[in-house]
């Protein structure tokens, strides 16, 4: 009887195909992973964690992750769109030490093309604030990352936030504020993309003369 069961039992696994998902064209369409499939379908919207290193090259960020969703599949090949990144929360802890204060910002911000993006930092001063000086650096640096996304479209915000130029930025933004040498850009969740305006109004055409 077992014999026969598994003469008859389908192997689900022989059924599948191995698909290859590769990274938005603003991140080098790099191929980022394969997963099996049976179907094209059922790989959409699967959701893909990438290291930031294999971007950026910076191997200190290995356990910080770029999160990429399917949204596309044609053949075996797949596309994804960057729904945000998020660091590990050891880093986080590493930051944070004994004496010294942690401040976390949560912003929105908008990008060139419409898309809108939640923004989560963390920093880290060497002593304690007065309230009033919290507020000059949470004002600062809100107004920092605020008009930096005005500056750029998705792909180019994705890459600054994940790469390292964003820290000595934000750094020299704060210096005539605090001294603050530690800050993380600890994670982006994207939301959704406003509509691009239309120009509703036609230029009138003018009769032809018989």
């Amino acid at each position: 009887m077992a014999d026969r069961r598994r003469s008859t039992t389908k192997d689900k696994w022989k059924e599948k195909s191995w698909y290859t998902i590769v990274a938005p064209s603003y991140f080098g369409e790099k191929e980022i992973g394969l997963s099996p499939s049976a179907d094209p379908k059922y790989m959409i919207n699967r959701t893909i964690a990438v290291p930031v290193s294999t971007f950026t090259g910076n191997f200190k960020k290995a356990s910080s992750m770029v999160l990429f969703q399917v949204d596309n599949c044609e053949g075996k090949r797949c596309t994804t769109k960057f729904i945000g990144h998020e660091v590990s929360d050891d880093t986080i802890r590493r930051m944070v030490r004994r004496r010294r204060e942690r401040m976390d910002i949560v912003t929105d911000v908008k990008t060139n093309d419409l898309y809108n993006i939640a923004v989560k930092l963390v920093l880290v001063a060497d002593q304690k604030l007065t309230g009033t000086k919290r507020s000059e650096v949470r004002a600062t640096v809100v107004d920092y990352i605020v008009n930096k996304a005005k500056e750029m479209d998705l792909g180019a915000f994705a890459n600054y936030v994940i790469g390292d130029d964003v820290y000595g930025d934000l750094v020299n933004s704060l210096k005539d504020v605090y001294p603050i040498r530690k800050i993380e850009v600890r994670k982006t969740e994207i939301g959704k993309r406003d509509e691009m305006p239309t120009n509703m109004e036609q230029e009138p055409v003018e009769a032809v003369p018989n």
